[in-house]
């Protein structure tokens, strides 16, 4: 296999806010770039969101969808079986780079010579494979079907308080018990995992026009300059850093 034929396919989507692309897998493996907007992929054990600048890997067989927060489009490559199984076998962020956006962008030019093309897609993989991991974020759903109530019940109900004691009542499991699910499935406590999925939530919020100071006020924060501290600790960006428009990397 030359390296021209790893690229199997290109494509550009828009969504609206609210709008879904429904869960499906296909063999190839999938790269998908936000180039404007946020937006959650969703996959069997996991809830990644995704905002400008930056991008996901969903390895071939992989079952997964997309949520749409806000208007939001996205840049995608497709690769052959073969050239994903090499590429990797796990999800992960990765961080774009201009050259990335440009060499997708004309790569769609459906109007190119086949040989301009061929040198597009050489050059798109070679840039593919020297990504940098970024750090997206994300939550881990467990398996077990008790920690697995738990935690369905938090992603519909963020402000729900209840204690790990109360859980292990409603889904007949001690709280101890519990407590060493949490860490085994999901690499965080409860507590850790129960923050991790307001704070998801509080990108999308941001997304959709919310204020800082009320999403603080909401997340139990005593001001906004803790929540952003906080943020800035778990993303490495301030909340509107995260979440702003890509023009850096279409420039």
């Amino acid at each position: 296999m030359t390296i021209q034929q790893a690229i199997e396919g290109l494509r550009q989507l828009k969504y609206t806010p609210g709008s879904e692309e429904p869960v499906h897998q296909h063999e190839q493996g999938q790269m998908i770039y936000m180039l404007r907007g946020v937006a959650k992929i969703v996959t069997p054990q996991h809830i990644w969101l995704l905002s400008p600048g930056r991008a996901i890997w969903l390895p071939g067989g992989l079952s997964h969808g997309l949520q749409a927060i806000d208007h939001v489009v996205t840049q995608n490559i497709y690769l052959t079986p073969q050239a994903s199984r090499q590429f990797g076998s796990h999800c992960r962020g990765l961080a774009a780079t201009p050259l990335l956006h440009t060499l997708i962008t004309a790569g769609l030019d459906e109007g190119i010579p086949a040989e301009r093309q061929a040198l597009i897609s050489a050059l798109l993989n070679d840039e593919l494979s020297r990504l940098p991991t970024s750090m997206l974020c994300h939550v881990i759903l467990p398996r077990d079907r008790r920690v697995r109530q738990v935690c369905d019940t938090l992603c519909r109900e963020l402000d729900h308080t209840a204690t790990l004691s109360w859980w292990g009542q409603k889904v007949g499991a001690s709280e101890r018990t519990l407590a060493r699910l949490f860490r085994e499935e999901t690499n965080l406590s409860f507590s850790e995992w129960r923050q991790q999925i307001r704070l998801l939530e509080a990108v999308c919020n941001l997304a959709r026009g919310a204020a800082i100071g009320k999403l603080a006020h909401e997340l139990g924060y005593a001001s906004a300059s803790a929540f952003i501290a906080m943020f800035r600790k778990k993303l490495g960006v301030s909340p509107l850093r995260y979440i702003q428009t890509a023009g850096d990397i279409a420039a």
